[in-house]
């Protein structure tokens, strides 16, 4: 009997041991997955600046455009300006459309 009772305690102070081990891994988890998080939240508001400038950029190339100053130049120019309206269009679509798959990524991630 007296062995059983010392192989008690040595097992409750496993237990105990394992114990302080899972909770140590869990904060670490926690802490990792925090960092995770606010990097994801910086880079999102990054992406809505970059949207948000991009369509500045592109109200300003439209409007050039619309602009019968524009209309005017020579043919090459306008054409340029047709060019860079058209890039900007195409990156702004590829934009949003990463930062709509960025979003949906992280709303099924709290889910």
């Amino acid at each position: 009997m007296s062995e059983e009772n010392l192989d008690e305690p040595a097992k409750e102070a496993l237990s105990q041991a394992d114990l302080e081990v899972v909770v140590e891994l869990q904060k670490a988890e926690l802490d990792r997955l925090l960092r995770e998080n606010m990097r994801l939240h910086e880079r999102v508001s990054q992406l809505l600046t970059m949207q948000e400038r991009e369509q500045v950029l592109r109200q300003q190339m439209q409007t050039m455009l619309g602009n019968t100053a524009v209309q005017k130049q020579q043919p090459e120019e306008s054409l340029l300006l047709e060019q860079r309206a058209s890039t900007a269009e195409k990156r702004y679509g590829r934009l949003k459309g990463a930062l709509t798959m960025l979003i949906d990524a992280m709303e099924r991630q709290k889910s």
